[in-house]
């Protein structure tokens, strides 16, 4: 004769599948926006690393001391994204033998979650360096 109903393994493991598909739908939002910020952290070193490579294509005799906007249109799939690219000559702490060499600094900045997110590259560029 066959008894109806449920028994206690068959109780427990309907709570514990419960319990993990809500466990699962709670970090689902967190997760999300984890892999969101991993994408936006990703295209702006993208962006300074391409800037950066452009500032290296201009030879050092044109490489002017200045602070301009980077211009790459992928800073608009930033939230509130901006860049400023950097030339100054090479501290005099580094460059102690008066070398001819420019300091240059890519920054770019946007908001994630209403925080500020920042990624900064920087490198020397040198006459008779790459492209000269």
């Amino acid at each position: 004769m066959r008894e109806k109903g449920v028994s206690l393994i068959e109780s427990l493991l309907v709570v514990v599948i419960i319990s993990v598909i809500v466990l699962l739908m709670a970090n689902l939002p967190n997760a999300m926006g984890l892999i969101q910020k991993s994408k936006h952290l990703s295209l702006a070193r993208e962006i300074a690393a391409k800037a950066l490579e452009d500032k290296r294509s201009i030879s050092y005799a044109n490489l002017v001391d200045d602070t301009t906007p980077v211009s790459d249109p992928r800073i608009n799939l930033l939230p509130q994204g901006t860049g400023l690219s950097i030339v100054e000559p090479c501290n005099l702490l580094i460059c102690t033998n008066s070398e001819n060499i420019k300091y240059v600094k890519v920054t770019i900045t946007w908001k994630e979650n209403n925080k500020p997110q920042t990624v900064t590259l920087s490198t020397f560029i040198g006459e008779g360096g790459l492209n000269q």
